[in-house]
């Protein structure tokens, strides 16, 4: 059989102010597509498939929509990660079983194996300590790694020895990468060994894809949320061969980084992605950023010549120095220097001559 292991949708995210929809609307449809076109036997969604837990009515239509014909041409396999509200995914879940959906929200008993051909599947979502805790209460948890342990050689025990054994689950590891989108849901990281002895271990809730073990693996948000994350992929497992391979997923629009010299980045051709515009040759004043986005409209960030976390560029003077420069066009005169500092020092001891 083989798996496609991806998550971290976030259906119904924006970046810089820009809504995302359409983008994750195109990605649904490409994830579609693969799932034809690489002969895909199940799907794993592996958490935070909402941007938020009270997301937008538009984001819920299209996780429903997906869902819906996702199901049509496989079962899936569904975690709650840390943004996903646990009680919305899995309301209805056992009729949703009979749809060929199978959604593990809130951890409110043991795990339970799902049987699919010769291969267990074995869901842990997003997990607090003090619910392991109250399912194996004889056990002494301490941190999430011991209640991730605990969980784990539970399915140890009870897994069946001739399947194939998949484990999802929505936990950060120890050895991972995080990069700018990621925020981590609290709690220390879970060693990489306490999956020991899993043929696959399909892992959400980091955004870049990596593989912090042998057959553990974060296969990564399949659209790039920040301008630190590198090509997007998805992952599909070979219950076969074991064999672990990475498949391209790219969408019309997307994230870049430009860097270089205002009138040399004006003369390229206008670009719908997204973009970070660092300018090596000017501040990033308000007219220089509408003239830049008067050619890139998608335009999200843009710095300048100086370091804006620079301890000059917080001084009173050197703000009004860049701002007449950016914005009036001229260097500021020292009479108008002189009355900027009279104001403020008065400003600063309560109006006193005004």
């Amino acid at each position: 059989m083989r798996i496609l292991h991806t998550g971290d949708l976030h259906f119904g995210a924006s970046l810089g102010g820009f809504s995302l929809l359409a983008e994750q609307e195109e990605l649904a449809g490409t994830l579609l597509s693969l799932v034809e076109r690489e002969r895909i036997g199940a799907v794993l969604l592996t958490g935070d498939l909402l941007a938020r837990t009270a997301a937008p009515a538009e984001a819920v239509s299209l996780y429903d929509r997906f869902l819906t014909a996702l199901c049509g041409k496989c079962p899936v396999y569904l975690l709650a990660g840390g943004d996903d509200s646990a009680a919305r995914l899995a309301s209805l879940s056992g009729l949703l079983r009979g749809a060929g959906l199978y959604v593990q929200g809130s951890l409110r008993e043991r795990p339970q194996p799902v049987r699919q051909a010769d291969v267990e599947f074995w869901m842990l979502p997003h997990v607090r300590t003090t619910q392991v805790r109250a399912l194996y209460p004889e056990a002494d948890i301490r941190g999430n790694s011991g209640a991730m342990r605990v969980l784990m050689d539970d399915i140890r025990a009870r897994r069946d020895p001739s399947a194939v054994t998949v484990v999802a689950a929505h936990c950060l590891v120890e050895g991972t990468v995080l990069c700018e989108s990621d925020m981590p849901e609290g709690g220390a990281r879970v060693s990489p060994s306490v999956f020991k002895g899993m043929d696959y271990v399909a892992l959400g809730q980091l955004h870049r894809a990596q593989q912090p073990a042998e057959n553990i693996r974060y296969a990564g948000a399949p659209y790039p949320y920040s301008f630190s994350e590198c090509a997007k992929t998805v992952t599909v497992f070979d219950t076969e061969s074991r064999g672990i391979t990475a498949l391209p997923v790219r969408t019309s629009r997307t994230l870049r980084a430009v860097r270089g010299r205002f009138a040399d980045i004006l003369a390229q051709q206008p670009s719908e992605d997204y973009l970070k515009i660092e300018l090596t040759d000017r501040n990033a004043g308000l007219e220089t950023r509408n003239t830049l986005r008067a050619r890139f409209p998608h335009l999200v960030t843009l710095l300048g010549q100086r370091g804006e976390t620079a301890e000059a560029s917080r001084l009173p003077v050197d703000l009004l120095a860049r701002f007449c420069e950016e914005i009036g066009g001229t260097p500021a005169e020292q009479a108008h220097t002189d009355l900027f500092l009279t104001l403020l020092r008065e400003a600063r001891e309560g109006g006193a001559g005004a």
